[in-house]
């Protein structure tokens, strides 16, 4: 246990600094088309503070939170990793601390105890910790048993400074818990959109007394907290069996519904995903008091998925019953304008796109393969980047400065090439879609009819 080497995180590290601010994101914004952030001014300075985080995209949650966060975050990370000699420095520099569980070995999991009195002296130097509560990753919107690391390490915190009051006798005295929800409109897809939610800070100091006099019951009420903290800021869906997929497709289905009829403030992002929750919780309480509301209404679900699936249409063209002439115009007129862009694009990103779906396929998890991309594909891109430097250099008959502004120009022509060929494609289904309208064809009418018979059943919740 004594031989476990922690670094020292809280020191200000170079190559952190490079990966975080020049590699990691800058290259995060590019990679998704938008990302929302809400209660960010949750995050006061110079407080000790734990996230606890939903784990739902292995390493692209601890990811995207690098890039929103701007001070420097401690993140509690799989220990097995801490067994590969070579990586324990880069694992250093990334500010990354092992958490063990009963997988490595009963005997490890005395480790913790070394890793949680770090991590007590790191929150009373007012920093912020990165957990994930749920322990592993998964692919379902829904929260999974949370274990007890955080409580365990509040417990030690006020242990360690005697359950004191006094804030110049207790640093950690001030520490607050902030669940952390992150949403992906797809976890595989690039250029996808995020919403990240930061809730409502839990502070400790009302626990302090109950862990002194019973710390068994405090650990719980804490993590009690954090789960409600939890189940607020993401979408949680509870559902186990395969209603699970009922309910995914419903509030997909109905989120328009569900919006005209309740007003919901915030950004869009924020009021769709409000809007999300709304029609969980609505079905949820159908379901808890008749017992079959969803086993009733699965077969019309199906009916919509299978045609749905089969008709190859984003569920934006559903939605939206096909674009208005208008929207079909303008976005034909940009088709047209962006295709010199996106034939540079082609030639600028091909390689770098190839090798990355390259590093992908050594992702043995489905869910990893986006992170793998994310990551390799920076890190691969710093050959490429010196690659075209070097051939503008050479080739191109300019001042040597203007290869920044070539160098700038190559990123931020990235989203046309991920982009653009969804942009045609979007477009030509559209014009299929209204066409199959006009002329009243059979699959598409169909498609309507299931979409129309699963709003109607939901509406039914609503009156």
């Amino acid at each position: 246990m004594a031989k476990l080497d922690l670094g020292k995180p809280e020191k200000f590290n170079l190559l952190h600094f490079y990966t975080k601010f020049i590699l990691m994101t800058f290259w995060l914004f590019l990679w998704y088309k938008k990302i929302t952030v809400v209660g960010k001014k949750n995050l006061k300075r110079n407080t000790p503070t734990i996230l606890a985080i939903n784990h739902q995209n292995t390493a692209m949650d601890p990811l995207s939170l690098v890039g929103i966060i701007a001070r420097p975050t401690i993140w509690l990370a799989r220990a097995d990793l801490y067994n590969i000699k070579a990586l324990v420095p880069i694992l250093h520099s990334f500010k990354i601390l092992p958490i063990f569980r009963q997988r490595d070995g009963l005997k490890n999991l005395e480790n913790n105890d070394l890793v949680f009195r770090k991590i007590v002296d790191l929150l009373a130097k007012n920093q912020i910790i990165g957990l994930f509560p749920e322990g592993t990753h998964w692919g379902f919107r829904r929260l999974r048993q949370t274990k007890k690391a955080i409580p365990r390490i509040v417990e030690l915190a006020q242990k360690t400074y005697d359950y004191s009051l006094d804030a110049e006798k207790n640093p950690v005295l001030n520490m607050q818990i902030i669940p952390v929800g992150i949403y992906y409109d797809d976890y595989k897809k690039i250029r996808s959109s995020m919403f990240i939610k930061f809730g409502e800070p839990i502070p400790m100091k009302q626990y302090i007394e109950a862990l002194k006099e019973n710390p068994q019951t405090a650990e719980t009420d804490i993590k009690e907290a954090i789960d409600a903290g939890l189940r607020n800021c993401m979408i949680d869906i509870p559902q186990m069996d395969d209603s699970y997929n009922t309910v995914e497709t419903m509030r997909l289905v109905c989120r328009k519904t569900t919006m005209q009829k309740f007003s919901f403030a915030g950004v869009p992002k924020e009021r769709e995903f409000l809007a999300d929750k709304k029609t969980i919780e609505i079905i949820e309480n159908e379901e808890q008091k008749t017992g079959t509301y969803l086993s009733s209404i699965k077969e019309k679900v199906n009916a919509f998925e299978s045609i749905f699936k089969k008709s190859k249409f984003t569920m934006d063209i559903v939605e939206n019953n096909g674009y208005d002439a208008f929207h079909l115009i303008w976005n034909s007129l940009l088709c047209i304008i962006a295709l010199p862009l996106y034939i540079c694009s082609l030639i600028l990103w091909t390689i770098d796109y190839f090798a990355m779906k390259k590093i992908a396929t050594f992702a043995k998890d489905p869910l990893f393969k986006n992170s793998a991309m994310f990551v390799g594909g920076r890190f691969f891109g710093i050959i490429t980047s010196l690659l075209w430097v070097t051939l503008w250099l050479v080739f191109v008959p300019l001042p040597w400065w203007t290869v920044f502004i070539f160098w700038a120009m190559r990123f931020l022509i990235w989203p046309v090439f991920i982009d653009y060929p969804r942009m045609v494609k979007q477009t030509v289904q559209g014009i299929m879609f209204n066409a199959g309208l006009m002329t009243k064809d059979e699959n598409i009418a169909e498609l309507c009819r299931c979409q129309e018979a699963v709003i109607e059943e939901y509406s039914k919740l609503l009156q």
